[in-house]
């Protein structure tokens, strides 16, 4: 290392020691024009807020689950839109507001569990019902689908603490971004994967973009089959409403020999109970347009030059909708999940093959590897609006792309 690297060393260890680190543009990466100001989880108090710029907010909370674990809870605003984040649940989004609106799914903070206390060998209640509490949670990267005597229904990742010495909040005059490292779970005693995880908001924006980057950490090929559960039927669809897909009815396959609906679109209101659970599986077609709208754009440039869907959740009175946007090549498969108990549970799953057994998809020819050491990104965009008129043109846009 020559003088001059050890001297642009020493002035980048100076400005992070106070505060101000310098980042590449790339994307929704934060400018390196602008000066951008960092927080540790360790400069974080529990319970006091740090202000952000653009009317935004952090706050760590620490929540005692039922059986007596800390888990780490930081709540994020932009000045409209505020989301929590579990540190200890693969850092998954565990609920989003617009501004005073809740837009995520209702479900008792009894079932915020630490990892610890979740038996993945459980199969009957491991994945979503056992400590599934969040409004966005990771997916494999192991598997998505069918239990067997090792995996579970959603793998791993969602079980998995972020490293606390990894993750940082950093923002700049356009954007906040919180970043982490998460160890995954693995169902051995040596691990197989990691992830980083990026989650990035704009100020005043109704949308966040994650991303999820699995890390093969290994010397052998890996599967990796990775996605989200999505909640985002809060209180708004309460009167009930549908889904706003990019497929036609016919070529969303019932599974597991639940009972059909007449309408496989319909999302019930409060009063509905559904029960067994209900879940389509399809393929979603591609969706002209997506790259030009500034929730995009204000994210990923030409939407990373990539095909992009969408799929929306709309209220019975048209007047209040969730959405996510994603890409193809990422997640090119969908399922949505409809239950309707003591929880109503609509979920949308953006992932990466059919929900099948590893057994199964490796038969079809499915299963998608990483090399040694290699990684595979996704991402994903999460919106919510309450304007009629942006409501009509993503319907219009989704629909427009069923054949």
């Amino acid at each position: 290392m020559n003088g001059e690297q050890v001297d642009n060393e020493r002035k980048s260890d100076e400005s992070i020691s106070n505060g101000r680190v310098s980042n590449e543009q790339n994307g929704n990466e934060l400018n390196s024009n602008q000066r951008v100001s960092e927080l540790t989880l360790e400069q974080l108090q529990p319970g006091t807020r740090q202000v952000l710029p653009g009317g935004g907010f952090v706050t760590l909370t620490l929540v005692t689950d039922s059986f007596g674990s800390h888990i780490h809870l930081l709540t994020i605003s932009n000045g409209r839109l505020v989301f929590t984040v579990i540190l200890e649940r693969g850092m998954d989004i565990g609920e989003i507001w617009l501004e005073a609106e809740k837009i995520s799914w209702e479900r008792d903070e009894r079932y915020l569990l630490h990892p610890d206390h979740v038996d993945l060998s459980d199969n009957e209640h491991s994945g979503w019902d056992s400590g599934f509490y969040a409004a966005v949670a990771a997916i494999g990267p192991e598997i998505f689908g069918t239990p067997d005597e090792v995996r579970t229904v959603h793998g791993t990742g969602s079980y998995s603490s972020a490293q606390p010495g990894s993750v940082r909040l950093t923002w700049d005059e356009q954007q906040i971004c919180l970043e982490g490292n998460v160890p995954v779970r693995g169902y051995g005693p040596l691990p197989v994967y990691a992830k980083t995880v990026r989650i990035v908001i704009r100020y005043g924006a109704a949308t966040l973009f994650r991303e999820d980057t699995v890390l093969n950490l290994t010397d052998v090929a890996q599967p990796v089959d990775d996605g989200y559960h999505i909640q985002l039927a809060g209180a708004y669809m309460s009167g009930g409403g549908s889904y706003v897909l990019p497929v036609s009815t016919a070529k969303m396959l019932l599974r597991d020999s639940a009972p059909p609906e007449v309408d496989p679109l319909i999302i019930y209101d409060a009063e509905t109970r559904l029960d067994p659970i209900r879940c389509y599986q399809y393929v979603p077609e591609p969706v002209e347009g997506l790259a030009d709208l500034p929730q995009v754009r204000d994210y990923c440039a030409d939407g990373g030059g990539e095909q992009l869907t969408a799929e929306m959740l709309v209220n019975a009175g048209q007047d209040t909708a969730a959405y996510v946007i994603r890409s193809l090549q990422c997640y090119p498969r969908s399922l949505i999940a409809k239950r309707a108990v003591s929880d109503r549970m609509y979920a949308l799953e953006p992932c990466k093959t059919r929900p099948n057994s590893l057994e199964q998809k490796t038969i079809d020819g499915e299963v998608i590897y990483i090399g040694p050491h290699g990684q595979s990104t996704g991402w994903i965009i999460i919106g919510a609006t309450r304007d009629p008129q942006e409501i009509t043109t993503l319907t219009h846009m989704i629909r427009s792309a069923v054949n």
